[in-house]
């Protein structure tokens, strides 16, 4: 099966400095457009929207990912509302999704972290943790003019996370992503590598990523995509907590030989991984 990028995405991933796509070039990955209409392969791109990933692979029937089944993993609220449908209980944060001006949940509680349906951006890059309605109301506008006027505010449990290390936004949370291929996690990595080299906490025991793997399994198990990356971290009592999962082919890491290994596996290639301080197979 072929790893497959679009030459449209260079210009992103030199803006964002993401060596995904260089990276695949040296795994041998070939450009969207040289591939043929009765190949098999997966497309690693970037999220623009469903329009955008149509016209990308909808001439290429056995390319992967498809339109649907990237759109259920886009949105936090799809993915939670899809686990729960599937009856998947995992420890993750109460989370309620308010809609514009819609009434604030009954059983709302503080403090809260804010973000929106796509993204955890936070206000200065730090957490957004909000202690009262005013400060809820605030962040709210704030993620707003950011994103949309009309943008779904999601409000979560707070979590004391433990910390991995300062970078210039602060605490670097203890954030572990993992990859799931084709229903089974095969490999995971310190999500916060690109500014914390050494972080606190790692590598985890071994009971953790045990823990950690049984999770992700459970949380890719509805999702019709071959590639999962479901991201946990630790709060500072030493439990795993499940903050989020996305589509594989736009998830991004700073673990250059965890990625390869991934995506070698997915291409059906034999792949041997050896674990270090951030990151390793399971």
């Amino acid at each position: 099966m072929r790893l497959i990028y679009d030459l449209n995405d260079v210009p992103f991933a030199r803006k964002l400095k993401d060596d995904r796509l260089q990276w695949l070039r040296e795994l041998g990955a070939v450009e969207l457009a040289d591939v043929q209409a009765d190949e098999r392969g997966f497309l690693f791109s970037y999220e623009h929207g469903p329009e955008r990933l149509c016209s990308q692979v909808g001439a290429l029937p056995s390319v992967h990912d498809r339109p649907d089944e990237r759109r259920e993993l886009v949105n936090l609220n799809d993915v939670l509302e899809k686990l729960s449908a599937a009856g998947i209980s995992i420890p993750t944060p109460k989370t309620w999704v308010m809609e514009v001006d819609e009434e604030i949940p009954a059983d709302l509680k503080f403090p809260l972290f804010v973000r929106t349906l796509k993204s955890s951006w936070k206000r200065g890059g730090g957490q957004g943790r909000v202690g009262n309605l005013r400060e809820l109301y605030a962040e709210a506008e704030l993620l707003r003019r950011a994103f949309g006027w009309d943008t779904p505010i999601i409000a979560r449990e707070w979590l004391d996370i433990a910390s991995a290390g300062k970078w210039m936004f602060g605490d670097a949370p203890q954030e572990i992503r993992t990859w799931v291929v084709d229903g089974t996690p095969v490999a995971w990595s310190f999500h916060y590598l690109h500014v914390i080299s050494s972080p606190a906490g790692f590598p985890p025991a071994a009971g953790d990523l045990r823990r950690i793997e049984g999770l992700a399994s459970a949380v890719a198990r509805p999702f019709s995509s071959r590639l999962v990356a479901a991201d946990f971290v630790r709060d500072t009592k030493g439990d795993w907590h499940f903050m989020e999962a996305g589509p594989g082919a736009v998830a991004g890491t700073a673990h250059e030989r965890v990625f390869k290994h991934v995506a070698r596996t997915l291409s059906g290639a034999p792949s041997a991984l050896a674990a270090d301080d951030v990151g390793g197979p399971f």
